[in-house]
């Protein structure tokens, strides 16, 4: 994802009363130690609009430091420019790749919201989350364990029309999109990795109530693939994807679209 503006439009918006929900409801069930000096990491910040407007908010008395971290430039550019403050910054880290040694036993919370499906080897991801949290420090993430948008998003790279100009790196995969039992095996993994308190949750959740012209800039904005496709291609890339997920009328009458995943809710603390 490199249009941080769009996506700042036509996806948090839509996610961000879900995610003050998930923090209405679980983050007392984390919170710990004294109530100040605490630090905050957000993995998958994007835009920087859900660490500085949503997750800020709610831990702002506790914490000295927020730090959102995204792998990609565009995104950790705008969100420095826009809400980078004395509380809160920005960088560029890969959390599935080694961790900065200055983030080794850093943060007293980790957040994530609609990010790690994104890591193949969540084993990894996790010991890499358990290496950066304090002793006795919490995480909590929402994330997609199985959604129709995948097998929506790959369906359409196949066609004939377009598949010649995506590489096969841009197929959207979620960690966990094989998965017979998700909760089963996220579970798993947090216990193996040294976590205790794990709470793991799965459940179906509705993003949305877009127009016809919000739900093609949301595809937009989440399809880093969508810049391969020519440009006289790239109305129908859109329209092929919409044209597939779901529907439903609006209080008016008028047809709206949403996207559904089974997403997790799992949160544990480190020994």
């Amino acid at each position: 994802m490199n249009k941080p503006d769009l996506y700042s439009t036509h996806v948090t918006p839509h996610n961000i009363e879900y995610y003050k929900s998930i923090l209405d409801k679980y983050l007392p069930k984390i919170r710990h130690g004294n109530n100040n000096n605490k630090s905050a990491l957000d993995i998958g910040c994007g835009p920087g609009r859900v660490t500085h407007d949503v997750i800020l908010p709610y831990v702002k008395q506790e914490i000295d430091e927020i730090i959102g971290v995204d792998i990609s430039v565009p995104m950790i550019e705008h969100a420095q420019k826009t809400y980078a403050n004395d509380q809160v910054n920005f960088k560029v880290v890969n959390a599935a790749e080694p961790v900065p040694e200055d983030f080794v036993e850093r943060f007293d919370y980790i957040f994530s919201f609609m990010t790690l499906h994104r890591i193949p080897d969540q084993r990894l991801l996790y010991s890499n989350i358990l290496k950066m949290l304090k002793p006795n420090g919490s995480f909590l993430v929402t994330y997609i364990a199985k959604s129709k948008n995948t097998a929506i998003c790959n369906k359409v790279c196949d066609l004939e029309v377009y598949s010649p100009y995506i590489p096969k790196t841009y197929r959207r995969n979620t960690a966990f999109n094989k998965s017979e039992n998700p909760q089963e095996e996220l579970t798993s993994i947090l216990r193996d990795t040294g976590f205790k308190d794990i709470h793991c949750e799965v459940n179906t959740t509705r993003l949305g109530n877009y127009s016809r012209t919000g739900i093609e800039r949301y595809f937009v904005s989440i399809l880093g693939h969508y810049d391969c496709i020519p440009s006289h291609l790239q109305k129908q890339f859109i329209a092929d994807h919409v044209d597939q997920i779901g529907t439903g009328n609006g209080a008016n009458g008028e047809k709206e679209y949403y996207v559904e995943h089974d997403l997790f809710i799992a949160h544990g603390r480190r020994t």
